[in-house]
């Protein structure tokens, strides 16, 4: 109890507006602690950082709840020491094949009246409603657009008079064991977790310029174990996927197309692997160490080209599933021309390339907005979602689920409320 008791001391004495992000991922955990200056959303005097292997999570589930939290402590330490200050809660990214999007709509007559403040969060609630509730608690709600009678399309429909107003609501669910045991976790760390955001939407808070999150733009985050992708329309979040293969997936095709272990995969992967099957230097004879008959590596020499031969089928197969859950999602009639990618597999020579010719589309490489706070260490593509985190508040996305309008259903509290007393209880029992 005395750690729990000096956090809290240090929390209640700490600078004000201090906030700390928590990343769990499949390879990595990233914790960064920093603080708006005030002059505008993507401010940050970033405080301190920490990063760490990640053990005991593997496709968005725990695996091993002690290896886990050791994780986290050790992310969160690293990031206390250099921050100089303690914390006690974190805005905490959520991500795994268990999350769901769904697009529900739902209208309310307005009788020619103008439109209210409270009639549009009715609608919200009308909406939210609908979405699927059994089992699973909502993460977050964003409102894609309203209709005003005949009018598509409407960002923000107070004021305007109508005789019937509806909304497209976009409703991001998950699991509530997945939910529950993430947050238990992170409480055996001491720490309480002040909101959940889904992991892809943060990659693209993180590494979008507000241009295109105004007018449009997908995000695809090249993780360890998935590949998260997120849709961006009207200034908000619209829509989020996740395609099970990453950048472990190509480390091992490499192992075992070549026979050797993981770690000798990761590195030829990272100093020679390119996924660009056209590109220069293919011939080029490098050193490869395979797995002899006694079980040790011994040095080999193969050309380039052989492990982009390994690479660029993976790579192409991403993407071919990035194209098959766009085309089946909810926006797949809207979806922006804009693409963005990030992630710490997307550093990969020749993806862009690659993801440029199977999606038919320009793609950017990208890197958190707030590289030049975060500095050389940190201001890389795989503390997008970390960076996201910390801006996702700031940014001003209306999420109809936090905002308190989540009603009574099932005889259960739905989304938000559910997930908010588990956070309280934490926070009260920690």
């Amino acid at each position: 109890m005395a750690n729990v008791q000096s956090r809290r001391t240090a929390m209640n004495g700490s600078r004000s507006g201090t906030v700390a992000a928590l990343d769990i991922g499949c390879s990595k955990i990233t914790c960064l602690i920093g603080r708006n200056d005030g002059s505008g959303p993507r401010r940050f005097q970033i405080l301190g950082g920490g990063r760490q292997q990640s053990r005991g999570f593997n496709g968005g589930a725990i695996t091993d709840m002690e290896g886990l939290e050791r994780s986290i402590r050790l992310a969160v330490e690293d990031a206390e020491r250099e921050a100089g200050e303690q914390i006690s809660e974190v805005i905490l990214g959520i991500t795994g094949p268990k999350l769901a999007c769904t697009l529900v709509t739902a209208a309310i007559e307005i009788g020619g009246r103008s439109i209210t403040h409270k009639e549009i969060k009715r609608l919200q609630a009308l909406a939210l409603s609908k979405a699927p509730s059994k089992g699973v608690d909502v993460l977050a709600a964003w409102p894609v657009a309203y209709r005003v009678d005949q009018q598509e399309g409407v960002r923000q429909p107070a004021g305007m008079y109508a005789e019937q107003l509806g909304i497209l609501l976009s409703v991001v669910t998950a699991p509530r064991p997945i939910i529950k045991n993430l947050v238990e976790c992170v409480g055996r760390a001491h720490l309480g977790v002040s909101a959940l955001v889904p992991s892809s939407i943060a990659s693209g808070a993180g590494t979008l310029i507000d241009d295109e999150i105004e007018n449009g733009a997908i995000c695809i985050d090249m993780g360890a174990g998935v590949t998260a992708v997120s849709v961006y329309l009207n200034g908000s979040p619209a829509w989020l996927g996740l395609v099970p293969t990453g950048g472990t997936h190509v480390t091992s095709d490499i192992a075992q197309g070549i026979g050797t272990t993981f770690a000798a995969a990761e590195r030829l992967k990272s100093v020679y692997g390119t996924a660009n099957l056209e590109g220069p230097g293919l011939a080029e004879r490098i050193e490869a160490p395979r797995l002899g008959d006694d079980g040790r590596l011994q040095g080999m020499r193969m050309e380039k080209g052989a492990i982009a031969e390994i690479i660029a089928p993976r790579i192409e197969e991403t993407f071919e599933l990035v194209q098959k859950t766009l085309d089946a999602s909810g926006v797949r009639s809207v979806l922006p021309r804009r693409i963005v990618l990030t992630g710490g597999a997307s550093q990969l020579s020749g993806v862009r390339d690659v993801a440029s010719r199977i999606l038919n589309a320009p793609v950017r490489l990208g890197r958190p907005t707030i590289a030049e706070f975060l500095g050389e260490t940190l201001g890389t593509p795989a503390f997008s979602t970390a960076s996201g985190l910390l801006l996702y508040s700031e940014l001003g996305f209306v999420d109809a689920a936090g905002a308190g309008v989540a009603v009574k259903d099932y005889g259960t509290e739905t989304g938000s409320g559910a997930v908010n007393k588990a956070f309280h209880w934490l926070r009260e029992n920690f």
